[in-house]
């Protein structure tokens, strides 16, 4: 099962610009096998032009969240590519909306 980040305070799921297999661009969830390490998530968060002094960006306020293949891949399709759109998970409900 794939291994996400989730911001704490919001719930917020850790989504940026990434590069598939094809070099195409594309907007989704950062995922891993294994839980990330903190170096892993540090490098996350600054690949996702998630700053130290932004709101979102104190390293401790990020956890690794475990789900399963079909709870990822309705959250990238509740990103629906966009950038401008945020996914997040509190209390096993995934939510999106536009930011």
């Amino acid at each position: 099962m794939p291994y996400m980040m989730r911001h704490s305070p919001t719930g917020t799921l850790l989504a940026c610009v990434q590069r598939n297999g094809y070099k195409l661009a594309y907007y989704g969830l950062l995922l891993w096998d294994e839980p990330p390490s903190s170096a892993q998530m540090a490098e996350a968060l600054a690949g996702a032009g998630i700053e130290r002094a932004d709101p979102a960006g104190q390293l401790e306020d990020w956890l690794p969240l475990e789900l399963t293949e079909h709870e990822a891949k309705m959250a990238n399709v509740k990103l629906r590519n966009d950038p401008s759109r945020v996914v997040a998970y509190r209390d096993g409900v995934m939510t999106a909306r536009k930011v």
